[in-house]
């Protein structure tokens, strides 16, 4: 990874403080929600996906809009009450845009808000009548859509579309909601809604999990096919990233297990994915890896696609948090040892020709909080020199010039773009500085709406 040369440990605080000082900025210049969806909103400012141009801002979405920038605000306000304020001004102005009938995830609609909403409540208390309201709805809608997800597999259909089940838009982001919901809810009838509504997704994630292969095209394939809802040209293939694969869901059922919310079969559930993980874990000069995803053709040959960006979204590295995840879940020293190995590996491949920003999708970021709750979780000392390197390479991006700090570089976009959100934008930036600047774990677990915790 071509970053600064290792940092002596008596130089880590300065890092940390500058890192607290960008993060300060950078949240004042998110305080107004006004100027924010002005700026994040103006016309220049999209993605030119073929023949689809979109815009990068929408109030009431997770990724980009209101709630992912008050999930910032939430979690330095537990820390800092003054700043309570400006966490309610978000969620003021993604509410009071109207709750459309987005599709429902975790990262946009009604569980976006619910989501920032929960974040705010851990850090500073209140919101109980809005999330009462928004949950209703939620654990209705999400228990029809697990239901005809373990429906589609029973009768041997595969999955077909990832955000049927994954984080961004299907069932284990809005499962990840759900859980904090149930540990979290004083009211026994909060707690027993969402619990029941979570045990059908789980269950509906257990039944791809450990269904036969199907017969699709004369070749066997896995119940997590994905067949429809394909971008960019994608074949139809298996995905093993964490935001749209498999280990998105490997995630969820291991958090769940480890938290004692658990359902039949789900211990053997983690291991079967882990077991489709085993098939197409490969070994290269950086170290062991699992590929992005494979198609029907490399299943037919046996051979895996050569290493790619290795990130929190797909690669190497966000694989590799959930395997730990899993492993402690199960108690698997091994896969503990694997995904330690293998997230090691992925900063050693990682360099600016793959990764071209500073955010938490596919950037910097994302691996600075995914190596910090390793740092936490395994009490490896090393980490925090990994650390230490990683948040002077974030840090590196930083741009007074910005509107929000740091801008957001894509081959599909006309320009540098002004991303103030949560997933690919500088509140998601922050948080990740955040957490590296205060040395201690997210006080309102805000990493979870990424499986990472």
């Amino acid at each position: 990874m071509p970053s600064p040369a290792p940092t002596p440990t008596d130089r880590a605080p300065a890092h940390r403080e500058a890192a607290a000082r960008i993060v300060a900025e950078i949240a004042d210049r998110l305080a107004e929600p006004d100027r924010v969806a002005g700026i994040a909103g103006a016309p220049d400012n999209l993605m030119r996906y073929p023949g689809n141009p979109q815009p990068v801002w929408d109030p009431l979405l997770l990724s980009d809009g209101h709630p992912g920038v008050g999930l910032l605000f939430a979690e330095l306000a537990a820390g800092a009450p003054e700043l309570r304020g400006r966490a309610h001004a978000h969620l003021s102005a993604a509410l009071g845009s109207g709750i459309r009938l987005l599709p429902q995830s975790l990262f946009g609609g009604m569980v976006a808000l619910a989501f920032a909403g929960h974040t705010g409540a851990t850090g500073f208390g209140g919101y109980a009548t809005m999330l009462a309201g928004l949950d209703r709805h939620i654990t209705d809608q999400i228990r029809k859509r697990a239901r005809a997800d373990r429906e589609r597999v029973r009768t041997g259909e595969p999955i077909g579309a990832w955000d049927r089940y994954d984080v961004l838009g299907g069932t284990t982001g809005i499962g990840r909601y759900l859980l904090a919901r149930y540990k979290s809810a004083a009211e026994p009838a909060v707690r027993q809604a969402a619990g029941l509504a979570l045990t059908d997704v789980l269950e509906s994630l257990v039944a791809v999990a450990t269904a036969d292969d199907i017969a699709r095209h004369g070749t066997r394939l896995p119940a997590w096919w994905i067949t429809d809802g394909l971008e960019h040209g994608l074949p139809e293939h298996a995905n093993f990233g964490l935001a749209h694969g498999v280990c998105g869901p490997l995630a969820l059922l291991s958090v769940s297990w480890r938290a004692g919310f658990r359902v039949d079969r789900q211990d053997e559930a983690i291991e079967r994915i882990m077991a489709l993980l085993s098939r197409w874990r490969t070994t290269d000069e950086d170290g062991p890896r699992w590929p992005h995803l494979v198609t029907a053709a490399h299943i037919e040959s046996g051979e895996p696609p050569e290493r790619g960006r290795d990130s929190w979204c797909y690669g190497a590295a966000g694989a590799a948090r959930a395997v730990y995840l899993a492993g402690a879940a199960l108690n698997r020293a091994d896969w503990r040892a694997d995904a330690d190995t293998a997230l090691r590996g992925a900063l050693t491949a990682a360099s600016d020709e793959l990764i071209l920003d500073s955010a938490l999708c596919h950037g910097w970021a994302g691996l600075l909080q995914i190596v910090l709750r390793m740092a936490h979780d395994s009490a490896d000392p090393s980490y925090h020199a990994v650390a230490d390197r990683l948040a002077v390479r974030v840090m590196s991006g930083f741009d007074p010039a910005a509107p929000f700090g740091f801008r957001y570089r894509h081959p599909l976009a006309p320009r540098a773009l002004d991303r103030p959100g949560f997933l690919e934008g500088a509140a998601g930036v922050a948080l990740a500085l955040h957490t590296y600047a205060t040395g201690n774990v997210p006080a309102t677990s805000w990493d979870s709406a990424l499986l990472v915790s």
